[in-house]
């Protein structure tokens, strides 16, 4: 059975969990898989499809901005104004703990991330503000039957489905076969990304915020 879209993917884990008393409760599977796949700590997947870009235009006089929708960690900022000299810059990325903040409007240099964007001061016009970010594909659901993560990466679906199922019925020894496979198809998907990127040359991973 294809792994295309969410009807296929439901009747893929009843089938591959080999139960037939699971149905009303596959939905809380699957989202129980889509949580562990972004938010694991071994290896929680990073992929290009979780790429977005975003403008918006800081507030005068206001040090914060909202974060775009579904927003799970920033790659970079720049300021892009043709008002501006130079018409592009990047900021500067500080942890919350140290982020330089003055009183004193002027063009931000430096932000850190909240639950909005903090800049390091009140903004002293109006300026267009473009965002690199991760976000989460949109999850799986009736009114949503595919995204990306599904197209290109069936697998882990499927694996963390499976871990959900097992660990829900007490099968510890099977769900952990089932996380294991989960886990290593997240990390091929993060390691052909990161290839895509960066050729066969040496490279490092940087988790978290990248500046």
């Amino acid at each position: 059975m294809a792994l295309n879209n969410y009807s296929n993917f439901k009747a893929a884990i009843i089938e591959w969990s080999h139960r037939d008393d699971i149905t009303t409760l596959v939905d809380d599977f699957i989202l129980i898989a889509e949580q562990e796949m972004y938010n694991n700590p071994t290896e929680p997947l990073i992929v290009r499809e979780q790429e977005f870009r975003a403008t918006a235009d800081t507030t005068l006089d206001s040090r914060f901005l909202a974060l775009p929708d579904r927003f799970n960690r920033i790659r970079r900022i720049l300021i892009d104004d043709k008002a501006t000299t130079p018409d592009q810059y990047e900021l500067r990325y500080y942890t919350p703990e140290v982020l330089p903040t003055v009183s004193g409007s002027s063009m931000p240099q430096g932000f850190t991330i909240t639950s909005q964007i903090e800049f390091n001061c009140p903004a002293d016009a109006v300026y267009n503000i473009a965002m690199q970010y991760y976000a989460h594909p949109l999850p799986l659901d009736s009114t949503n039957s595919t995204n990306d993560v599904l197209t290109n990466y069936p697998n882990i679906y499927l694996q963390g489905a499976l871990w959900a199922v097992h660990r829900w019925s007490g099968d510890l020894e099977r769900a952990q076969v089932a996380y294991n496979d989960f886990i290593s198809a997240i990390r091929g998907a993060n390691q052909a990304d990161d290839l895509g990127r960066f050729g066969p040359a040496s490279f490092m991973r940087i988790e978290g915020v990248v500046v």
